[in-house]
């Protein structure tokens, strides 16, 4: 599995994408989620589907909710976390499927997000993650190993220098920490890679032009 555009789903499933906004632009929040959650269960790589599920979510979760806000607000989330946080490492695909779970549950569960952190990371899903660690991040600023789950994301996904900024932030308030030191010197090792083939062959109007 792949992290994928809308443009590259089946045709079907565009039509549920745009039923959904749809949906969403009407206030209709629950049926554009059940909508999204529809479309993520054959293409759970589709980012921008995922994020237009979450703003409904968030929505709903905000406004008290209709029928599917208020069923679901006497489920528990410990035994999606158990089955996932067990899956993580094995499937990670059964733990994203946990984390969606949470999610609707609470759009704002820092171990819902932070499982999807993980299971998207573990299934090289880069962009993902930095959406679920963003998200986590709005929820709980301090988090430190978020901070470096995101700037490993941003790494994954050829931004060194958003994971640069990421560990300096970490090491600003905990200088030995060692997760962000790792990150700063792989980050760095990036950087200096990437600034020597900027540097290597051709001329410089060329290399601005490309």
């Amino acid at each position: 599995m792949t992290e994928q555009s809308v443009a590259s789903l089946d045709p079907r499933l565009q039509k549920l994408v745009e039923s959904a906004r749809v949906a969403f632009e009407r206030g209709n929040y629950d049926y554009a989620i059940e909508l999204a959650r529809d479309v993520l269960g054959a293409a759970p790589g589709c980012l921008p589907v995922r994020k237009l599920q979450r703003t409904a979510q968030l929505k709903r979760h905000g406004g008290g909710g209709g029928f599917f806000a208020k069923a679901l607000g006497s489920v528990s989330t410990a035994p999606f976390l158990v089955s996932g946080s067990a899956a993580l490492g094995r499937d990670p695909a059964k733990a994203l499927g946990s984390a969606q779970k949470m999610l609707e549950v609470d759009p704002n569960s820092v171990a819902g997000l932070r499982l999807l952190a993980g299971a998207a990371s573990a299934l090289g899903w880069h962009e993902t993650a930095v959406f679920a660690c963003e998200a986590l991040r709005e929820n709980a600023p301090d988090d430190w190993a978020n901070l470096v789950a995101l700037g490993r994301a941003h790494l994954g996904a050829g931004r060194a220098d958003a994971a640069v900024r990421c560990a300096e932030a970490v090491l600003a308030r905990e200088p030995i920490n060692g997760a962000a030191q790792s990150l700063l010197k792989d980050a760095s090792v990036a950087q200096t890679m990437k600034a020597g083939r900027w540097e290597e062959g051709g001329d410089f109007r060329a290399k601005v032009k490309s």
